[in-house]
């Protein structure tokens, strides 16, 4: 079973952040977009109120009709608006165009400001004469410096001479849409920082709601068959505490369970070496008269030996599952090969060969790593021929991208088939040999010296192997275990013989 990637296991807390930042700029552009639209209204009512009360104050200064200069009534529409319009203060946003018998009345200001923006009203004579003569007293119109809200009075201050006198009251919104664009402007870049630190706050959130599941997954995946005791810490009192209170009574279960299975295989293996042990005595005490019991009694003890290798590889196997089974340390891998080649001598119907031997320490169990290999071996020897070679060495190699340590046995057998070689290290399987001779060799075992061979391989954290030799008969059997120190180059300690005999 393949472990989760980082980025998988980081979706929930990056949903978790995405829906909240998605729903958060979501309200911030929808703020944004209502505010600029209240003050875009707010610039058109203020135009339009604007334009209302200076007609209005017009209105109310013709109907006076006196000059506040000579305190005398105005004679004409010209002089009431040359007047009028050169005591007001219009700026940016508003202008007062008099219009009388065909001359035009302004602010010099408004000169200023035309040649500073590109136009005025009172610049463009085909705009004027259409407000003018348009039916209406007010309207909007699209000007080159941008839509103006416009009022029109009619000034006639005696019969004859002021019939085509008016006053023209016009308000730009231009300015007021720049504030307002300026004001959009700082909200976003307000909103841009509410954003980021919304991140960041529902990022780290997000990172302590996600926190017990972190946990939880980090304890799951150090659960393993022969390790299970680790625990998720629990804190707080809410559905995710639950959860992992819930997970860790799971786990309480399950190592209960563990220690019974294995308190039963170490009983049950403890109790059976009892009685073969006193089985085993009564027979060598019994007198052996005729050949046939002898027969017999070799017969049954022969039983007795089998039975007591069954019962000490089940106990070896249940050991296994402790975490303590294996306790590596800084081993010589060279030195541990001199001694394994030493003690597979005691095989001595073959000739062994030391083929290559790796330098350099590693971190192993040299016991248990001499013990899979002391079985290999005698796998090797039950498969070869008598009298033929058999090959052990150990290497550096790279697997998986990482460097690895691996032992080897090579024997002179049969071989072995590929669609057998998978299942080859399971507990309770034996190679069917085709090979008569070896294959009454081979029935004296139950098919769990190779799972002993696997385990060991396995709580090294590595694999164990077979592969069909380069040339030449037999199966070469391995396991390859992770080599962290640095790996020097091979070097031969014994004199080695690399020939390949047929």
């Amino acid at each position: 079973m393949t472990k989760p990637t980082e980025e998988k296991v980081s979706s929930a807390r990056w949903r978790i952040v995405g829906w909240v930042m998605l729903t958060t700029a979501i309200t911030v552009i929808a703020l944004i977009f209502l505010v600029r639209q209240f003050l875009l209204h707010d610039v058109s009512a203020e135009a339009n109120e604007q334009t209302v009360q200076e007609v209005e104050e017009f209105r109310t200064f013709a109907q006076n009709g006196v000059n506040p200069e000579t305190a005398q009534p105005f004679t004409s529409a010209s002089d009431m608006l040359q007047t009028y319009i050169s005591r007001q203060y219009s700026g940016r946003s508003e202008q007062l165009i008099g219009m009388a018998n065909g001359q035009i009345i302004y602010l010099k200001d408004q000169d200023d400001f035309a040649t500073e923006e590109g136009y005025r009203l009172h610049t463009d004579r085909a705009l004027l004469n259409k407000i003018n003569t348009d039916e209406h007293n007010s309207g909007i119109e699209e000007t080159p410096a941008g839509r103006i809200h416009w009022g029109r009075v009619d000034v006639q201050v005696d019969q004859e001479s002021s019939a085509n006198s008016t006053l023209i009251v016009v308000e730009y919104t231009a300015p007021g849409l720049a504030n307002v664009q300026h004001t959009v402007n700082y909200m976003m870049g307000i909103s841009a920082a509410a954003l980021l630190g919304a991140f960041a706050i529902s990022w780290l959130v997000a990172g302590q709601i996600t926190k017990p599941v972190r946990d939880l997954r980090r304890v799951a995946e150090e659960i393993t068959e022969k390790d299970i005791t680790g625990r998720v810490p629990v804190t707080g009192h809410d559905d995710v505490a639950a959860m992992s209170a819930t997970f860790n009574q799971m786990l309480d279960r399950l190592e209960e369970s563990s220690k019974i299975q294995r308190q039963f295989l170490d009983d049950v293996s403890h109790e059976l070496r009892t009685p073969i042990t006193i089985v085993r005595g009564h027979l060598e005490l019994m007198e052996r008269f005729t050949p046939d019991q002898e027969a017999t009694l070799a017969l049954v003890d022969d039983e007795l030996d089998r039975m007591g290798r069954i019962v000490a590889d089940l106990l070896l196997l249940a050991k296994s599952e402790r975490p303590d089974f294996v306790q590596p340390t800084e081993t010589d891998v060279a030195e541990l090969m001199i001694n394994l080649e030493s003690k597979v001598q005691a095989f001595s119907e073959h000739r062994w060969v030391m083929s290559t031997v790796a330098d350099g320490t590693v971190s192993l169990d040299g016991q248990r790593i001499t013990q899979a290999m002391i079985q290999l071996a005698a796998n090797a020897a039950q498969y070869s021929p008598p009298g033929s070679h058999i090959s052990i060495g150990s290497e550096y190699v790279e697997n998986q991208g990482q460097r690895a340590l691996q032992f080897w046995v090579r024997d002179r057998g049969p071989g072995v088939a590929p669609e057998d070689a998978e299942g080859l290290f399971d507990r309770f399987r034996r190679d069917n040999s085709k090979n008569p001779a070896t294959a009454q060799k081979h029935s004296v075992g139950v098919g769990l010296g190779l799972a002993i061979v696997r385990t060991i391989a396995e709580t090294h954290r590595g694999s164990a192997w077979v592969r069909q030799p380069e040339t030449g008969p037999g199966a070469v059997f391995g396991l390859t275990i992770p080599a962290e120190e640095p790996a020097p180059e091979n070097t031969d300690h014994l004199p080695t013989h690399t020939e390949e005999l047929a």
